[in-house]
């Protein structure tokens, strides 16, 4: 990710145009981070109440969306 920033502000210098805003990154979301942090490098999870909370989180999510996306069909 550093090394995109460091590309684009090269870029941006060569073309000294101040049209192009260089936006920083959005953080990470807290519930990624928190699986992030109980999965393992084999991609399992540290503990089978983390993935009971994992599961818990993505079928939240995926309910939202289809909130969401029914709003937006209306």
């Amino acid at each position: 990710m550093d090394e995109k920033r460091e590309k684009k502000l090269k870029e941006v210098a060569q073309s000294r145009s101040t049209d192009t805003i260089i936006d920083p990154p959005s953080p990470i979301k807290r519930h990624v981070k928190w699986k992030l942090a109980r999965t393992k490098k084999t991609g399992h999870m540290s503990s089978e109440v983390a993935k009971e909370i994992v599961d818990r989180i993505v079928s939240h999510f995926q309910f939202i969306i289809v909130i969401i996306f029914c709003l937006l069909c209306d």
